[in-house]
């Protein structure tokens, strides 16, 4: 019978040592898709020689739903990030209002499943490295790496991922508990480590859920589409009729200002890139005031309500047909303000 037991835990080991990175890497996904779980974890922000250390309690039901409370700094003691419906709101303690956030800088699942489709285009490197303990539970340890390709002109842009990310999965769960984020090699900008975890929690709905006389507000960011950004914004988000070929767009943000928004459509065309400006009842100097004279790559204008100007390294003339698009008047008519 012992002979069996131990056969039996060679295998288990064994079959722990062949799983391939990605392979882990889908139980990982899985894992932070699927659980439920509950804990406290540090996270580590690092710029230069300054280091913010943020303490957190959490509960998570898969992908579906997720409560953050923020125990220190103290400047941020009680803040509450709240995930459900497909979105991250924020709330200061005894607040009234609560944001709506763009997107969270660093979700698990979301890098999980980047890494994966990376790797299997061979864009990110992964290895396995020798385990490790966190929270007493054993854990593999993985660490991708984005490979650096020689740069050539019409190269396609880098892929949204870091330099480097370090991995320390748990064995039995396949749990992220802790991870390690570098934009440049060996120098890691975020750390995240689970101090407490708990498996399986009984978690109500009002958990996830604002108190009833809690309103909502849209908070400036950075978005993937005019669509997600709409929802940051109180007016209608102009986009041109007429782009140059191959040019696409790469982001939105929107830019909280004291007397409005301003939203700046970025592209990216083939052998330049351009931003559009736009911004709703906002006074001219409040948009950045008036130009007496055009720089030789920008164009600003109005029309109606809106204020519009367009910055880029596109020739002159694309720069006024895409101006033209937005109903901008002939560049020899000057902007007035009111």
């Amino acid at each position: 019978m012992r002979a069996i037991f131990l056969l039996s835990a060679l295998l288990w080991t064994l079959s722990w040592a062949q799983e391939s990175p990605v392979q882990w890497l889908q139980r990982a996904q899985q894992a932070e898709e699927t659980l439920t779980v509950a804990g406290a974890r540090t996270v580590e922000i690092i710029a230069g020689r300054r280091v913010q250390r943020i303490e957190e309690r959490f509960w998570r039901q898969g992908i579906r739903a997720e409560r953050i409370e923020i125990l220190a700094p103290p400047e941020r003691q009680g803040e509450v990030l709240l995930y459900r419906g497909g979105r991250w709101l924020v709330m200061r303690p005894n607040a009234k209002e609560a944001f709506e956030m763009p997107y969270m800088p660093v979700q698990g699942a979301q890098l999980l499943k980047t890494a994966i489709a990376l790797i299997q285009r061979g864009v990110v490197l992964a290895e396995t490295l020798p385990d490790a303990t966190v929270l007493g539970r054993s854990c593999v340890v993985l660490r991708l790496r984005l490979v650096r390709p020689t740069l050539q002109r019409d190269a396609p842009p880098r892929p949204m991922f870091p330099a480097t990310v370090t991995l320390w999965l748990d064995k039995e769960t396949g749990l992220a508990l802790k991870r390690e984020i570098a934009l440049r090699d060996d120098a890691p900008v975020m750390r995240m480590e689970l101090t407490r975890l708990e498996l399986n929690p009984r978690l109500s709905p009002e958990l996830f859920a604002l108190p009833p006389d809690v309103s909502v507000r849209p908070l400036g960011g950075v978005y993937e589409t005019v669509e997600k950004a709409q929802r940051a914004v109180s007016f209608p988000i102009r986009t041109p009729s007429y782009l140059p070929a191959g040019a696409k767009l790469e982001r939105v943000i929107v830019q909280p200002r004291s007397l409005g928004q301003v939203v700046v459509l970025q592209y990216r065309a083939p052998s330049a890139r351009f931003s559009i400006f736009q911004a709703y009842k906002m006074q001219l100097k409040a948009f950045g005031g008036k130009q007496r004279h055009e720089p030789p790559h920008a164009r600003f204008w109005r029309d109606g309500d809106y204020w519009f100007g367009i910055v880029g390294s596109l020739p002159k003339a694309e720069l006024e047909r895409i101006a033209q698009s937005l109903g901008a008047p002939n560049s020899d008519t000057p902007a007035t303000g009111r």
